[in-house]
């Protein structure tokens, strides 16, 4: 808790100092970087416990490598489905906050459903749903509404994400420090971390400023129609494919390092990767100026194939190390790139719904096949074949983006302006 708010307070100081003395860089109204920089912080503290470890979680309630994908693959169910819903549900009612507070606040007592399950496939399939369906619509949400705040009053994306980030390093840190790399059952360790840390977030939405104009809801229909142009459909196709692909890191990433390169502590391998997302979110804007949306997409699709060969090629934990920093491509190239494109094909009332129906095909679909088909791929030809044939499928995606109109004129910030 001290690395926490230590981190908080350093951001926030950090964001004011440089909205005083570089105007436009951050681009808000005095003090809410700080509270966007804090919220970031607190939602990925809890994803750096979940997402590192909940393969952990898994194999040490007894689960087989196939059953861990399938239970992984379940969550990814949700991800299809919960953030779409959420979506509209907050641009429906105009209350951006209360939908993202109501999620925040149910996965608490919903995580706690995944951990009575104990080691019943069945139960614990039917609580990951429960679960997934608060838990995974929440970045979304975020994403959403900071980007109408954005268009409304002014700021950069890619500087406030940039400290989630961070906070995610910090977290996989804390979490190797508090030991959940030893012998035994860590699943204790894993599930008071995270809900304490799902507690943090759910206290940082209270300094989250107005998201509306005028002081007052917008409550409107959302027209989803206009999610059928090509563009959309076509770049969310690329992005199915290359979230397929990295769900061979996502969910087997731990497990891999651990099995065939006899190394414990994986969660300092995961920390490399956010590192080197940091700079590529945070100077983004300045990227997409210079590659375009498209461009900068296509990169992340080449780091994501180049990154899965090497794991495949890898017969020892060191030689992990530079793949690591191709996550700035694979994850902070196609995250930026893939909010900004959807982001500027839509009016400022419908970038929750925008963002939330992406993330939930992009994300959901792309989970629910990676996990499952991971789950039988590695199974039967071992962590070497599962890479290879995943950085296939990114190369399919490649092929994709190639038919991708470009992304409408903006402003090249990560949080473009409709």
């Amino acid at each position: 808790m001290f690395i926490t708010v230590m981190v908080v307070i350093m951001s926030a100081r950090m964001s004011e100092r440089l909205q005083h003395e570089r105007p436009g860089l951050a681009g808000f109204p005095p003090g809410v970087a700080a509270c966007f920089v804090w919220v970031y912080v607190a939602e990925f503290l809890p994803v750096g416990v979940v997402a590192p470890y909940l393969q952990v979680f898994l194999k040490n309630a007894g689960f087989s490598k196939e059953n861990i994908g399938l239970i992984q693959g379940a969550l990814g169910m949700t991800t299809m489905l919960a953030p779409p819903l959420w979506g509209y549900f907050s641009d429906r009612l105009g209350r951006p906050r209360l939908a993202l507070s109501v999620a925040v606040l149910a996965s608490i007592p919903a995580f706690g459903l995944v951990w009575l399950a104990g080691g019943s496939l069945w139960a614990v399939m039917a609580a990951i749903v429960v679960y997934g369906l608060f838990r995974e619509p929440i970045i979304a949400l975020t994403d959403g509404l900071t980007l109408r705040y954005i268009h409304l009053r002014g700021g950069d994306y890619g500087f406030v994400r940039s400290f989630g980030s961070l906070a995610f390093i910090v977290a996989v840190g804390a979490m190797e420090l508090l030991g959940v790399s030893r012998p035994g059952d860590v699943r204790p360790l894993i599930a008071a971390a995270f809900m304490i840390g799902l507690a943090h977030q759910a206290l940082s939405l209270l300094s989250l400023p107005p998201v509306h104009a005028g002081g007052a809801s917008i409550r409107y229909r959302p027209d989803l129609r206009v999610l059928l142009q090509r563009g959309f459909v076509l770049l969310t196709l690329a992005a199915v494919l290359s979230r397929v692909a990295m769900m061979s890191y996502y969910y087997f990433f731990t497990l891999f390092v651990k099995e065939s390169l006899h190394f414990p502590h994986a969660g300092w391998l995961w920390a490399i990767g956010p590192v080197s997302e940091i700079p590529m979110i945070f100077f983004s804007g300045r990227l997409m100026k210079r590659f375009g949306v498209r461009g900068l997409f296509a990169l992340s699709l080449v780091g994501t194939i180049v990154r899965l060969l090497g794991y495949g090629a890898a017969t020892a934990w060191w030689q992990i190390i530079p793949l690591q920093l191709l996550h700035s491509l694979s994850f902070g190239a196609f995250f930026t790139a893939s909010v900004t494109y959807v982001s500027r094909l839509v009016a400022p009332e419908m970038k929750t719904s925008a963002q939330t129906v992406f993330a939930g095909i992009a994300y959901g679909v792309g989970s629910l096949i990676g996990g499952a088909l991971g789950g039988a791929v590695v199974q039967a030809w071992g962590y070497a074949g599962l890479y290879r044939t995943f950085a296939g499928v990114a190369a399919l995606g490649l092929v994709v983006l190639l038919f991708v109109p470009r992304a409408p004129v903006g402003n090249e910030n990560a949080s473009p302006q409709a």
